[in-house]
């Protein structure tokens, strides 16, 4: 049974890899998977109306889904695509079709944690909830990076930073974080790069939350009375952790038409 099943793994990754197909409205979405057993291929999503194709997108793995971003009309289709190799990276193309045409709607940037999509406010569209890795190796392992939780959402007109309408989501992000660092202070083996990256993982997501300056008072009081070099290193590094956390989500989106995808970059042929 067990030689079996063997040689069952051996034939799927042998095998051709078969396309999948999407329809979306009057188009159709073929996503077509990279050859197993070619690491230099692409995948490919092809948007079609007819036999013309209206759009392409390539990477090492694509993914197709629908999904209702805006309010009426048909949903959005999300073609997602990463990269390949550890630690990196994911990227979310949205478009969609309510405007007459098929338009883009964002490039979301979704680094190593991608994009989840849920509905936050019942209102029948979605929300996309990222969790940001601009604090990843900031003073610390990549294995204990804090995450940074945005929402971005349809604000009437495009795909916006909703996170202040949301701000439960980054204030338990910092909940944990906190309990996590209380819970280690002072604890023999305690590692002083988690300390400092919990640290900023709560101060961070507090941020996001509207809630800075409660933060701060937390930590002046439930912190730094407890462990003076964290105090020292939250003097020095203040400013670089408010800039890292503002610096997104707009930072990691962006909305660009065309019809093949990725992008061509400046500096790459």
């Amino acid at each position: 049974m067990k030689s079996g099943l063997v040689l069952a793994g051996l034939l799927a990754l042998l095998s051709p890899a078969r396309a999948e197909v999407l329809r979306w409205g009057k188009l159709t979405v073929t996503v077509t998977p990279r050859p197993s057993q070619n690491g230099d291929a692409e995948a490919r999503a092809t948007v079609k109306n007819g036999s013309r194709t209206v759009l392409t997108v390539k990477g090492w793995n694509v993914a197709a889904e629908l999904q209702p971003l805006r309010p009426g009309g048909q949903p959005e289709l999300v073609l997602s695509t990463f990269s390949g190799g550890a630690h990196c990276c994911s990227t979310s193309y949205i478009f969609t079709q309510d405007t007459g045409s098929v338009e883009n709607l964002a490039i979301i940037e979704g680094g190593n944690y991608g994009v989840r999509f849920t509905d936050l406010n019942g209102d029948g569209t979605k929300e996309l909830v990222l969790a940001s890795d601009s604090l990843a190796s900031y003073d610390w392992s990549f294995a204990v990076s804090p995450a940074l939780l945005t929402v971005l959402g349809w604000d009437g007109v495009r795909l916006a930073d909703r996170t202040r309408a949301y701000a439960s989501l980054p204030a338990q992000e910092a909940t944990r974080n906190l309990r996590d660092l209380l819970g280690s202070l002072g604890k023999p083996g305690a590692f002083p790069e988690e300390l400092r990256a919990r640290l900023g993982g709560y101060y961070a997501n507090m941020i996001l939350a509207g809630q800075g300056v409660q933060a701060e008072e937390v930590l002046r009081t439930r912190v730094f009375t407890k462990s003076p070099a964290l105090r020292d290193w939250f003097r020095q590094h203040r400013t670089g952790l408010i800039n890292a956390t503002y610096a997104q989500p707009e930072g990691r989106l962006q909305a660009v038409g065309g019809t093949s995808y990725p992008l061509p970059q400046p500096d790459r042929p």
